[in-house]
């Protein structure tokens, strides 16, 4: 027999806050690459915060394009 305890919220956060420590040491792990750790996670930065606004700029522009004569509203037929 099964007891539904509800769990699922904190659950979710153990697995994420787990995830983000992987993710920490993973950092750590590099920048204490002597030559060029530093370097690499800049890098992994700046192609992180460049994803992100490129995602939201693809996003934008899609939904932007449903204007006066793209097809998609009851008179443009």
């Amino acid at each position: 027999m099964h007891i539904a305890v509800g769990g699922g919220g904190l659950a979710s956060l153990i697995i994420h806050l787990f995830i983000w420590h992987e993710i920490l040491r993973l950092v750590r792990l590099l920048w204490h690459i002597h030559t060029f750790g530093p370097f690499i996670v800049v890098a992994l930065g700046l192609l992180l915060v460049a994803a992100v606004v490129w995602r939201r700029r693809r996003r934008r522009g899609r939904a932007g394009s449903a204007g006066y004569g793209s097809g998609t509203g009851p008179r443009d037929w």
